[in-house]
């Protein structure tokens, strides 16, 4: 009964209630705009990859996490040009290296998943039309890099 609700309620609900896609990446890949919305999670123990996020497109957002801990290869996120912005916050509490991601008005060009990263680390990429932007958050100090 709730979920045709729901259903009939679409247009006034969005997509908040609907199944999105999992899918798993393993190698080298070319994302896309029809891509948006989808949870992927990173495996590297085929070696390391690069994933191509796609021009910058208004509303495309990407959600992702770390599948196989300690991955074997480092796995590059990278984009047009220096158009990243934000952080991916540690839990590991120290004195260096923390929250690496953009600074201030500059940009990065890749966000880099290092093999000190941990099974569950996440993060998110949401598009302006003319930037990412990164949150996240990684276990230990270091496992995330940016370029």
């Amino acid at each position: 009964m709730k979920s045709k609700y729901l259903n009939d309620q679409k247009s006034n609900f969005g997509n908040e209630h609907s199944l999105f896609a999992v899918e798993d990446i393993t190698a080298a890949i070319t994302l896309t705009a029809e891509d948006s919305g989808k949870f992927y999670t990173l495996d590297s123990s085929g070696g390391a990859y690069v994933i191509t996020l796609p021009s910058p497109t208004t509303g495309v957002r990407y959600d992702f996490a770390v599948k196989e801990n300690t991955p074997t290869g480092a796995i590059t996120i990278t984009a047009t040009g220096a158009i990243i912005f934000g952080r991916v916050l540690e839990g590991e509490v120290d004195t260096s290296n923390d929250a690496p991601g953009s600074s201030g008005a500059t940009g990065q060009t890749s966000f880099i998943i290092g093999t000190s990263a941990i099974k569950g680390d996440s993060f998110r990429l949401v598009c302006d039309g003319t930037n990412w932007y990164a949150q996240g958050v990684a276990a230990l100090d270091g496992s995330v890099t940016v370029a």
